[in-house]
């Protein structure tokens, strides 16, 4: 049997209206829906892509960035987007045997901005290895640290500097030239006999001026001798190792970003200290040379930055060398009993003048040259991976005035310091002034050299490390809801869906 049925116009209506109603919350879920699910894909996508960040760089010196590169010699934002598309188009991929009611479709992934590690003089990239350090170093200790380098510095800058061992040495000649000058125009023509004895005085006073060792001349002497053989024992065991500079990214035209959050990142007092320690954990020197590496003497050359080993360690060696002089002039300045041997000295070697200025330049000249004698003895102590204090008390000098040249003999060394400074804190103490640029790109000359030598990396280039960079995402899609309940003729317009995501290793 068959009912037959009837709706009113006013009850179809409403039925209609409700749908409608209904169709659209449903629409309105959907688009919120379809936003976040915009939003999640385009996150994803960007972590995905910048998980494959260079292994060699983090396996060796713990730092992350993504290479703009992929292993390849031509750095392009578009290698990046390929990769970009294809993670968002396989989140996006339809389950199998699922459904999906959103149906968003990808349009487009645009480069935004991105910075390198070489850009804004490598600020970023000292400040990732900072943060590195960060979780192993207390404050308390950084402090220390920088209170150790803030005193190296002013000691390196002190008065010691003004010493002078020539200056002394042209005083005590232009002495003896203007008392020989006096001297011969003081003779008669014709010399008396009877007078002639009286010389003898004069050669006696000679004789006994020449048995005084004269420290001046030898540190002449040593002057002029290569300074690595005087404080190396084996010059033969020295590193012959040499790199070309000319393509290094210190040297070469570097690949720059287009973004500017490098430009703006700054670096404070922690983060310097953090940085040198860095070094010293992840950067080799002379006491622990690296055997396969381009260059064994890491550290020296990011302070130098001279092409071979041989000519990192003699400049490292002599600002050591400068900087220890200082320091026990500053030393020998304090101890009036080291004062009066050089006085004592002076005024045997310059007392004939009868100046007293001549005498005192003199002094002067003997508190250098005894203070280089010592300096010669710390730096050995310091290669042999002793420890030196910055400035010495009495107990801790080792060099005696009146047998400088003995002291030297025999590879002699200074006495090791409880209280001390090793080789590597004197070369972070004049590492932490220099500029901000030379610093990391010296560094990252260091960083090529050694990832290159693993094959599959040898076009490693860090101005093609991406460090930051951000994209802009479109999708579009199809109402779905709203397209059952419309009323009227006509089909609702689709959606566009955009969103831009930012990515950091720093964050």
């Amino acid at each position: 049997m068959k009912i037959r049925a009837n709706i009113t116009v006013f009850a179809a209506l409403s039925l209609m209206l409700t749908a409608s109603f209904l169709f659209a919350l449903l629409e309105a879920a959907r688009v919120r829906g379809l936003e976040t699910c915009a939003a999640l894909v385009s996150r994803i996508g960007m972590e995905s892509v910048c998980a494959e960040y260079q292994p060699g760089l983090w396996e060796q010196y713990h730092l992350l960035y993504l290479d703009g590169a992929y292993g390849t010699d031509n750095f392009s934002m578009e290698n990046v987007t390929e990769r970009m598309e294809q993670r968002v188009t396989e989140n996006l991929a339809k389950p199998d045997g699922g459904s999906n009611l959103l149906h968003l479709q990808f349009v487009q992934v645009q480069p935004r901005e991105y910075t390198l590690a070489a850009d804004g003089d490598g600020a970023a990239f000292l400040k990732q290895a900072a943060l590195y350090m960060k979780k192993s170093l207390p404050e308390r200790v950084m402090k220390e640290l920088y209170d150790n380098y803030q005193e190296g510095t002013q000691v390196e800058e002190s008065e010691g500097a003004e010493y002078s061992v020539e200056d002394a040495d042209r005083a005590l000649r232009e002495a003896k030239e203007a008392e020989q000058s006096k001297e011969q125009d003081a003779l008669p023509d014709e010399i008396p006999a009877e007078e002639s004895g009286g010389g003898q005085e004069d050669i006696a006073a000679q004789e006994t001026e020449g048995e005084v060792e004269n420290p001046l001349e030898l540190v002449l002497a040593l002057k002029e001798n290569a300074i690595l053989g005087m404080v190396v024992e084996d010059i033969s065991e020295l590193s012959s190792n040499q790199v070309s500079l000319k393509e290094s990214v210190s040297k070469r035209q570097r690949q720059k970003g287009t973004g500017t959050g490098s430009e703006t990142v700054r670096l404070d007092w922690k983060d310097r200290v953090l940085i040198l320690e860095y070094l010293d954990e992840c950067f080799c020197d002379y006491t622990e040379p690296k055997t396969e590496g381009a260059l064994s003497y890491e550290m020296e050359y990011v302070l130098c930055g001279k092409d071979s080993d041989r000519d990192n360690l003699e400049g490292a060696v002599n600002r050591l060398l400068f900087l220890r002089e200082v320091a026990n002039v500053t030393h020998i300045l304090s101890n009036r009993q080291k004062l009066s041997e050089a006085l004592t000295i002076a005024t045997a070697l310059a007392g004939f003048s009868g100046n007293p200025v001549v005498i005192k330049i003199v002094q002067i000249g003997i508190v250098a040259a005894w203070a280089y004698v010592e300096s010669i003895l710390d730096v050995r102590t310091l290669l042999a991976g002793g420890k030196i204090a910055l400035l010495k008390n009495g107990q801790q000098w080792t060099a005696d005035t009146g047998n400088l040249a003995g002291a030297l003999q025999n590879h002699a060394r200074a006495k090791e310091c409880d209280n001390g400074f090793s080789y590597q804190t004197y070369l972070k103490l004049f590492l932490f002034g220099m500029k901000t640029g030379k610093l990391a790109y010296r560094m990252m000359d260091v960083m090529e050299w050694a990832i290159r030598k693993v094959p599959e990396y040898a076009n490693f280039r860090m101005d093609f490390m991406i460090g930051s960079l951000s994209y802009a995402y479109s999708y579009e899609t199809r109402p779905l809801f709203s397209g059952l309940a419309s009323i009227g003729r006509g089909k609702p317009a689709g959606y566009v869906f955009e969103t831009e995501k930012q990515f950091s290793y720093m964050e």
